[in-house]
């Protein structure tokens, strides 16, 4: 740890501060020791708990024997602490350290030396004084300026709080310094010799009296010190000034516990206690060694005691003074720094805490004390009143303040007096309800008597200040005459000023005296003063000038005998005031039609002017008599008064009628001025236009004039209009001028670049913009404005005439030249040329053009390039879209499309020119001279042209193709990506994106254009006539066609297997000279049209075939003939070598051979001839057909073959003559020899039992050798023994026996399979042991077979060869190793790595250096591996599944490396802007499954190498898995609003959000883009653009969502069947609302049956018409009053709601108009085709119920007995007649629905009569009150209300009017009826109904019938345990406000929680409907929501399934 900057800098402060700079290195050695330089750094770094660090230099503390610290030997030394531990004090000064606003845990740099971080300075060596002067000189002036501060945030008050806190610390520290060291200092003992602990008391007393007295003495001088003090401060208490105030007593009571503490603590020290120990010893020892004086020390101790405890009852009382004092003290705050004002509020909080301090305290609650706290008080409350009147100045200064603020601060003290007795009382006589509490029994006169006094004084100095105010306002005004009053007053004022008196001082007498003498004056003064007043008034005529006067002298006189008189004159002058009334009158009448107007004024400004000036003159008067109510109290007042009024309404009403009439007419006008600078005119086209009104002029004259009248108040619009002429006008001609300029620069943009041009144009409007929409022409910025848009035209127009210039110059001019070139050099008219020359000159042609054209297409590129970016380089306004890249690819691909019609015409006009040098009526019709020369060649196939026909063709078009070329070779524009110089100008810090290059050239269009391609197909036809003449011409070549078609081998093969005699062959070969003859002679040359033929070639081509057809035929002869050849030539070779082997004496074996081959010749000499004669005639044959296609050496065999056969017999007759002259020999020694070898043998077999390889006791290595020897010598004789047998044969002689070598055979046989596999199994091994470990896996197969291969050869081993040592040797050596070889195979796998092998060797305790090149297989096998056979496995088996694991992890690593997503487009979003759905999902699997793989992979302990790689991997596609989570959360929010806010109605209705969402809609594509590009998953969830802007789109997507909830809530409150769609079908519906046509497929989702509107033709957004369409028939119900679907959606269909019920409604009044006809004139059939189905229902249940109690009626009341049957009849027969009407056809599907339901529904009806008829007759029902009838559903037609009701029971329903269309109605049954009574009375109770029963009885089903039958559209929701309260609360809110029916399948399987909140929920909805309240407040609602009455709610169940729950209480309830 080195010393630093920062080390070097604190050493140097040290130093400094220590004097010590001629020793700084020591200071820098001392502060670089380790434990001072380690609690430096500690420091510096931050890791030290403290932020500050002291420095000492003194010497350091040492205990000595007492155990007290005291400084130890020698020099002082540096010390370095954090003053944390008590052994280090600081002594003299010490230096400190501070980190100064740095964290705690960063570290001050320490290579800096000073900064900011890092504080320095120096203490003293006490803390308290360094911090006290410290505060009281450094910080508190500091603080206290303004300037030094920065108080920030912080206002006033909390500023004047801190201060006043700081102030109040300074003080107390101050103090409590100065109790430190004030106080008495008792005497301490001084030092003796003796040393008393050594000594007895006894000894003490005996041997030292003097000590004794000593100390005697000493605590006599206590005694007297501390009683001095403690009767001294009570005295100085008692003797405190009468200004002290309540703080005073508090600081008393804390200055003496400080000093009685001080003392306690004095006498606690030990030197004090000894004299008190040794006192009270002495007292007590023997009397014999007693001192003199101790009847002295009895009396000083005695006397001690009693001062002891006069100490302690002092401190106690302070203590307890304090403590309740202290309470006091917040509340005593407010009376030293508040005024008196602010103390009133105060004031009983104090006062109840003085009355705890009285009940509570042990010491201070007696009365005087108590009466001395209040008399303080009350001191501070005058000297707080004093100082608020006097204001921080001396009291002479109260003359020169203001007086009547000075007569408001006295008033307060008054105040405060008066609120501070009240108080006290209050408080006193709540004690007195207290008996038995302390009383409030202070002398109130000694409290509050001061405070009275003051108060006295402060009434007289407010009625002299009141009285110098009066007379100085009085002079003020300058009355004529006034002077002498005024001047007396000034003497009387001055000479009472002149006496000096303390104003203030309330015990100065003297001033009372001369405040009377000064009132007497005073009053004299008065007196003058009236008669002035008087003689004033009776000089003034004018009403306004008496009144005027009048009010001027009230508002100065205050004292009352002079204000009563100026009440007086208001009576003379309302007199007066009543003529004058009767004046104003006159004047108005006379000249109220025509008053005279000032001249120039406009007509209002005039008339108000004259209405004004008589209203003034009758208004102004009144106004002051009104002051004075008893002037007006008078009986001829009140006449007056009513003409006053009358005449002033008049006036009012006249002025108020013509300045309304003005004011209405500028907010006529101020629309002008509100109207924006600049407007589009819809008439012209959109032109801009000046939108200034001109009748702004004539608001600004009537606002001048009317302003200059001074008393009418001109409205603020007028007023700015006025002051702003001049500058509208100059505005106005600016504007028209720049939009003339305006009009002119647009004109000049070329067409081509209107699109894009379009956002510079925008820029400059977005600049105009203000002017269209904010800008007014009472804006403040409109200079501003019109010098920003005119630099901004500026710069337009220069950019317009620079864009236009560069198109002219070097775009349209190259263009016109690309046009004019010509594509293709054709020959002249007599030249000819051929095919390759033709092609040639026009690609040499071409080559030229195109370097010319792709030059000149590179230019004009360049050119368009430097236009767009000329134009994308224009700034724009950041608000303003930029250019768009469509619009750059627009015109880039427009100049692309003008460069290929360019290239277009050069092409046409170059193939049109080729197409009349070809044309076949070149010259009127004649043929053309021949063009091409065409040779005839064979292609394998057949005769063709030279070039062919096809050829020619080709290369005409070739020379079309060419004129292609040159398109073909340039390079069409790259019209999808921006060029790059506007890349860079559109971001210069993004690297330009690079073109796809896949653009193409131009060819690809030029090759489709359809004139190209026609003359093109004429091109192709100019040669083609001549090729059926070329063909017919070719056909004479067919005789040869075999020799190109027929296959030379196949046809070979075929003749081959003929077995063709050599004559056949030779005759075929033959046929193909013949063919080569006859193609010879074919010669010369043909012509075809313009293609002359030549033959030469095709002739050479024949020839060459019939040439390869022979030598195809003749080489497979030749083959066979040379093999024949070559056979019999080997043969009569080898004969001859075997015939010419020497024979040796007694060489049977050489004997045996010759003779053999002496008969083989023998027999072969009959068949020689037929081998050689075919061969022969084969060659014959080929000398004649085949030629010079055989080598030397054929020839030479060929020409030797008969002498070489011929040669051979005579060498056989030779041989055989010798062999018969020796055969007698040869048999003596055949016989010889056997006999020697029989010998031979039996010698042999003796030497083998001595020591062959089957001695006993041998080691089997030495019997390996023994049996090597042995057999070889064995295999030598038993040759021997196959020679001699073979000459036995050839000479006849019996065969000899040989048993003894049969038997080494045998023996040696056994032996050698022994010992052969022996060596084999050592040879092996040891072969295997020097194996290189690298190359033994490999090996390992081949061991392992090898090694079985010997085991089983071991286990095969004969019987009586396992007892032999070798045997067991071999057995013991395979087993060995087939034990090891299994670890070797498991250690030799791939996955064995090197932390195997270190396993390995950790185990075997080896030295295992496989990695070594040199490491063989040996090492391995002396490891002796199979003792820890058991561990190798498991470390093998480990590897292998690590190896797995590895692999897998490689294999899931390679996977995701490959994966990537598939990105796909949105709607009219042609890029991809979206992941593919599927393939995420396979995505977020697979992922799962890794996951799922590699998490159980971990937790495998086989896992433990790769647990990085594995928990990186985890990490990896954790984070993968949840970035894809979140991007799909993104992608599906942003999906499902993309189309809600890009466009349609809800964008427009959600400005802000569509905004907001356009930014996320950018960054969205941004990063799809980005993604697109990687499209790699984990790469692209890596991301980290990706990763940070996700949560940013999801929370803006979110608040979007949450922002478009609230729209759609909004939505749903106002048209409530909202609530029944989901979101995206209400956002669908909503979108298109301005398109009503677009919604006809949603109307079915809001009514029940409406599903489509009919728009009246004329206006397509006026619906006339609903429709319930069912196929291709419809039911229409004619609106009663179009609804016109414009305006929101939700408003016209509520409206359409509305009209739909009206409709009904008037629909069901008609029908129930006819039902009386119904069987009287009306037929039901008719009845029906009248109406609608839903109401024809109605009716017939109307006409069904009205009959029915219309029976009843007459039966029960007119006792009619036969009206029942008759209802019968008639129902029966409209039963038959509907019956009758089914039967036939109805005409639609529909039809039919509507009469099988009447059907339906009325033979219940019947039957219900029947049956209650039946009922009637047995006497069970008397009338229609009875409950068998009420019970049923009736429906009545009620005229009164024009309703339809229907009653079920006592519970009537007014028909809903909902339509229902033509659907299908239950049968009722008695079942359906039950359940309607019940419901019916549920509703009627308020409740709704549940149903319950099993699944398909129809609970729902008979719920929605009865809602059809009262008209209810029935709202059927299918619960499950997905619902939510959310969910249920919007149904149930739908239901409300739209008064639906709603109908809850298997509701009890909604979940239990929120089951609680429905029934909440539910009953809500009852309590308001029970109240009958419109609205209400729904659970969760902020505002309360509408209820329809007729809301129902019903609940069906399947109780017992599964998944289901029991209803909570609340819900059945």
């Amino acid at each position: 740890m080195a010393m630093q900057e920062r080390h070097r800098w604190m050493a140097a402060n040290v130093a400094a501060s220590f004097g010590m700079l001629d020793k700084t290195h020591y200071v820098e050695s001392v502060l670089g020791e380790y434990n001072n330089l380690k609690k430096l750094n500690d420091f510096l770094e931050g890791k030290s708990k403290h932020k500050h660090i002291f420095v000492y230099y003194q010497r350091p503390d040492v205990p000595n024997e007492q155990g007290e610290l005291v400084d130890a030997k020698g020099d002082p030394k540096l010390l370095i602490t954090t003053g944390e531990h008590e052994d280090i004090r600081i002594k003299s000064r010490a230096v400190y350290f501070l980190r100064n606003v740095v964290p705690d845990s960063k570290p001050v740099k320490s290579d800096v030396a000073c900064d900011g971080d890092l504080l320095f300075g120096e203490m003293a060596a006490s803390p308290l004084e360094s911090l006290n002067t410290g505060l009281l000189d450094v910080f508190k002036p500091l603080v206290s300026q303004p300037t030094t501060i920065d108080w920030a945030s912080c206002d006033t008050d909390q500023t004047s709080e801190f201060k006043s806190t700081l102030e109040k610390f300074t003080v107390e520290l101050s103090q409590g310094i100065q109790s430190l060291t004030g106080g008495i200092d008792l005497p301490s003992p001084e030092p003796t010799e003796v040393d008393l602990r050594t000594l007895s008391y006894n000894e003490i007393a005996k041997d030292h009296p003097e000590l004794v007295t000593q100390y005697e003495a000493l605590l006599e001088q206590w005694c007297h010190l501390i009683e001095q003090y403690l009767e001294q401060t009570l005295e100085s208490q008692q003797k405190e000034s009468e200004t002290s105030g309540p703080r005073t007593e508090l600081d008393f009571w804390r200055y003496r516990l400080q000093k009685i503490t001080s003392i306690n603590e004095q006498l606690r020290t030990k030197e004090r206690k000894s004299v008190m120990t040794l006192l009270q010893a002495i007292t007590k020892v023997p009397q014999d060694v007693a001192p003199k004086n101790r009847q002295t020390v009895f009396n000083t101790l005695r006397r001690w005691k009693q001062i002891d405890i006069s100490i302690t009852e002092a401190f106690n009382e302070a203590k307890d003074n304090v403590k309740y004092l202290t309470t006091l003290e917040k509340f005593i705050e407010p009376l030293y720094i508040s005024t008196p004002a602010a103390i009133l509020e105060t004031l009983p909080a104090l006062m109840n805490a003085v009355k705890m301090v009285h009940t509570i305290a042990r010491y201070y609650n007696t009365t005087e004390r108590m009466t001395n706290l209040f008399a303080k008080i009350t001191n501070q409350m005058i000297t707080k009143c004093k100082e608020c009147v006097l204001d921080g100045e001396e009291s002479d200064s109260l003359w020169s303040k203001d007086p009547q603020l000075l007569i408001k601060n006295l008033h307060s003290c008054i105040q405060l007096n008066d609120s501070y007795q009240e108080q006290y009382r209050l408080t006193k006589e709540t004690l007195l309800s207290l008996p038995k509490g302390k009383q409030f029994d202070f002398s109130e006169t000694l409290i509050f008597g001061r405070f009275d006094l003051f108060c006295r004084r402060v009434t007289k100095l407010i009625d002299m200040f009141q009285t110098i105010h009066q007379f100085t306002s009085l002079s003020k005004h300058r009355f004529d005459g006034m002077e002498p009053l005024v001047e007396a007053f000034q003497r009387i004022f001055q000479e009472f000023q002149i006496k000096r008196h303390d104003l203030l001082d309330f015990h100065n007498n003297r001033f009372d005296r001369d405040y009377v003498e000064f009132n007497v004056r005073i009053s004299d003064l008065e007196s003058n003063l009236r008669q002035f007043i008087n003689q004033s008034f009776e000089s003034i005529a004018s009403i306004e000038a008496s009144l005027k006067l009048l009010a001027k002298f009230q508002s100065i006189l205050q004292r009352d005998s002079l204000r009563s008189d100026l009440e007086n004159k208001f009576a003379v002058i309302f007199h007066n005031y009543g003529l004058e009334l009767t004046h104003v009158q006159d004047q108005y009448e006379k000249f109220k039609t025509a008053p005279p107007l000032v001249r120039n004024l406009p007509p209002v400004a005039g008339h108000v002017t004259w209405s004004r000036h008589l209203y003034q003159r009758i208004e102004s008067p009144m106004l002051k008599f009104q002051m004075n109510p008893a002037v007006l109290a008078g009986r001829d007042s009140r006449k007056l008064i009513r003409m006053y009024n009358k005449m002033a309404k008049t006036l009012i009403e006249f002025e108020t009628l013509w300045y309304q009439a003005w004011v209405n007419s500028i907010e006529t006008v101020k629309a002008g001025l509100q109207a924006t600078l600049i407007i589009k005119h819809p008439d012209d086209g959109m032109r801009f236009h000046v939108n200034f009104d001109w009748e702004i002029l004539q608001l600004i004259r009537e606002t001048r004039c009317l302003d200059r009248m001074g008393n009418v108040e001109i409205p603020q619009s007028a007023k700015m209009v006025l002051l702003q002429e001049h500058k509208f006008k100059s505005y106005n001609h600016e504007l028209s001028y720049f939009l003339k300029e305006y009009r002119r620069i647009t004109q000049n943009i070329k067409p081509i670049t209107t699109n894009l041009m379009k956002p510079h144009i925008e820029n400059l409007e977005f600049k105009m913009r203000p002017g269209l929409v904010i800008l007014t022409w009472t804006s403040m910025n409109i200079e501003s404005y019109l010098d920003e848009i005119w630099k901004e035209l500026d710069r337009l127009d220069m950019l317009v005439l620079a864009i236009n210039d560069l198109m002219e110059s070097r775009v349209d001019a190259n263009l016109k030249v690309v046009a004019n070139v010509l594509l293709v050099n054709l020959p002249e008219e007599s030249e000819l040329v051929s095919l390759d020359e033709f092609v040639d000159m026009q690609e040499r042609h071409v080559r030229a053009t195109t370097d010319f054209l792709v030059a000149k297409n590179t230019e004009i590129e360049n050119a368009v390039n430097d236009l767009l970016g000329m134009i994308v380089a224009f700034e724009l306004e950041p608000h303003v879209p930029s250019v768009t890249e469509s619009e750059i690819i627009k015109v880039k691909a427009h100049y692309n499309w003008s460069m290929y019609q360019a290239l277009l015409n050069a092409t046409k006009n170059s193939l049109k020119a080729m197409k009349l040098r070809l044309s076949s009526n070149y010259r009127e019709g004649d043929q053309p001279p021949a063009f091409f020369e065409v040779g005839l060649q064979l292609d394998g196939i057949g005769v063709r042209l030279q070039p062919s026909v096809e050829e020619i063709q080709a290369a005409i078009n070739g020379g079309a193709v060419a004129v292609l070329k040159c398109s073909k070779m340039i390079e069409a524009w790259d019209t999808v990506t921006i060029p790059k110089n506007v890349q860079l100008i559109l971001d210069a810090n993004l690297p330009p994106v690079q073109g796809t290059g896949s653009q193409g050239t131009f060819y690809d269009r030029i090759a489709q254009d359809r004139e190209i391609l026609k003359v093109v197909l004429l091109l192709t036809g100019s040669v083609q006539s001549t090729k059926n003449q070329c063909n017919e011409y070719l056909t004479t070549f067919s005789n040869y066609e075999w020799c190109w078609k027929d296959d030379m081998q196949k046809a070979f093969k075929e003749f081959e297997s003929q077995g063709p005699s050599l004559d056949e062959f030779e005759a075929k070969l033959k046929s193909f000279s013949v063919v080569e003859r006859q193609v010879e002679e074919m010669q010369g040359q043909h012509q075809i049209s313009a293609l002359m033929l030549q033959t030469g070639s095709l002739a050479n081509g024949l020839k060459d075939l019939a040439q390869k057809w022979k030598a195809t035929f003749a080489k497979q002869l030749h083959k066979d003939a040379w093999g024949r050849l070559e056979a019999v030539s080997e043969m009569i070779k080898e004969t001859g070598k075997k015939l010419m082997r020497e024979v040796g004496q007694g060489d049977m074996d050489s004997l045996a051979d010759v003779m053999s081959t002496l008969r083989t010749v023998y027999v072969k000499e009959s068949e020689i001839d037929l081998d050689m004669v075919p061969i022969e005639h084969m060659y014959r044959i080929l000398d004649e057909h085949l030629l010079s296609s055989m080598d030397a050496e054929e020839l030479d065999k060929r020409s030797k073959l008969r002498s070489s056969w011929a040669s051979l017999l005579e060498e056989t007759e030779k041989k055989q003559l010798e062999l018969a002259e020796s055969q007698i020999a040869y048999k003596k020694d055949l016989i010889k020899t056997v006999n020697a070898f029989k010998r031979d043998i039996t010698k042999f077999r003796a030497e083998y039992e001595r020591s062959g390889p089957m001695v006993r006791g041998i080691p089997p290595r030495e019997a390996v050798e023994r049996l090597k020897r042995f057999k070889e010598e064995f295999d030598v004789r038993d040759r021997k023994q196959d020679i001699y047998y073979k000459g036995e044969d050839l000479f006849g002689v019996p065969h000899q026996q040989y048993p003894a070598l049969n038997q080494t055979r045998q023996e040696l046989g056994h032996l050698s399979q022994l010992y052969d596999l022996y060596v084999a199994v050592l040879e092996t091994i040891q072969e295997w042991r020097e194996y290189l470990w690298t190359d033994v896996p490999e090996q390992m197969e081949t061991m392992q077979k090898t090694i079985d291969s010997f085991a089983g050869r071991c286990k095969k081993m004969p019987k009586q060869l396992r007892e032999w040592p070798a045997y067991n040797e071999l057995k013991k050596e395979i087993e060995d190793f087939q034990e090891v070889l299994p670890l070797l195979t498991e250690l030799g796998k791939p996955s064995i790595m090197p932390r195997h092998w270190q396993q390995i060797m950790d185990m075997t305790g080896k030295e295992l250096p496989v990695d070594s090149e040199n490491f063989k297989l040996q090492a391995l096998i002396d490891a002796q591996l199979n003792e820890f056979t058991d561990e190798i496995s498991d470390i093998t088996e480990g590897a292998d599944k690590q190896l797995i694991i590895e692999g897998k992890i490689k294999e899931i690593s390679a996977q995701w490396e490959g994966l990537f997503f598939d990105f796909g487009t949105w709607k009219t979003r042609d890029y991809p802007c979206v992941l593919a759905g599927g393939k995420v999902g396979e995505t977020q699997e697979a992922l799962e499954e890794t996951m799922m793989n590699l998490n159980t992979m971990n937790a495998q302990r086989h896992s433990l190498p790769f647990k990085e790689e594995l928990n990186g991997l985890l990490t990896t596609l954790s984070d993968t898995g949840d970035t894809i989570e979140r991007w799909f959360k993104v992608q599906q929010m942003w999906t499902s609003l993309e189309s809600v806010f890009t466009g349609g109605d809800i964008a427009k209705q959600m400005p802000m959000e569509a905004k907001k969402f356009q930014q996320i809609d950018k960054d969205w594509i941004k990063i799809m883009q980005k993604s697109a590009e990687t499209k790699l998953v984990v790469p692209c969830c890596q991301n980290d653009m990706l990763k940070q802007m996700l949560p940013v789109l999801s929370e803006g997507l979110e608040k979007c969502q949450k922002s478009l909830e609230s729209y759609l809530e909004g939505k749903r409150n106002k048209f409530p069947r909202f609530y029944f769609t989901s979101d995206p079908v209400l956002l669908k519906i909503l979108s298109q609302g301005s398109d009503p046509e677009s919604i006809q497929e949603d109307f079915e989702k809001l009514f029940d049956a409406i599903n489509r509107v009919q728009f009246d033709k004329a206006d397509k957004k006026k619906i006339i018409k609903i429709m319930e369409v069912n196929g291709p028939v419809s039911e229409i119900v004619d609106l009663q009053s179009p609804v016109m679907a414009v305006g929101n959606i939700e408003d016209w269909l509520l409206a359409l709601e509305y009209e739909m019920q009206r409709s009904v409604r008037r629909e069901c009044r008609i029908c129930a108009l006819e039902c009386p006809q119904v069987m009287n004139g009306l037929s039901v059939g008719d009845f029906g085709n009248k109406c609608i189905a839903q109401v024809t229902i109605a009716g017939i249940q109307m006409i069904w119920t009205t009959d029915f109690q219309d029976a009843l009626v007459r039966m029960s009341r007119d006792k009619d007995r036969a009206v029942m049957a008759t209802a019968n009849k008639k129902f029966v027969q409209m039963l038959t007649d509907l019956i009758a009407m089914c039967l036939t056809d109805l005409g639609s599907k529909m039809n039919r629905t509507k009469f099988e339901t009447l059907v339906t529904i009325h033979v219940h009806q019947k039957d219900l009569f029947q049956e209650v008829w039946k009922k009637v007759r047995e006497g069970k029902v008397k009338d229609e009150n009875d409950f068998e009838w009420l019970k049923q559903t009736r429906l009545y037609w009620k005229t009164e209300t024009d309703h339809c009701v229907v009653s079920i029971a006592d519970v009537d329903f007014t028909y809903s009017y909902e339509y229902l269309g033509c659907k299908e109605r239950l049968v009722i049954t008695a079942l359906t009826d039950r359940c309607y009574v019940t419901q019916s009375q549920a509703l009627g109770m308020f409740f709704g109904g549940a149903p319950a029963g099993p699944a398909g009885t129809g609970k729902t089903e008979t719920t929605k019938d009865m809602g059809r039958t009262l008209g209810v559209f029935v709202v059927v929701t299918n619960c499950s345990d997905q619902h939510r309260f959310r969910d249920m609360a919007k149904i149930f809110k739908g239901l409300c406000m739209s008064g639906l029916w709603g109908c809850f399948d298997e509701f009890n399987r909604i979940e239990l929680e929120v089951l609680s909140v429905v029934a909440m929920q539910v009953e809500s909805i009852c309590s308001a409907k029970r109240q009958a309240v419109a609205t209400f407040m729904f659970p969760g609602e902020i505002a309360p929501i509408k209820l329809v009455p007729s809301v129902g709610y019903f609940i069906t169940m399947n109780p017992g399934y599964a998944g289901r729950q029991e209803l909570p209480e609340n819900v059945k309830a």
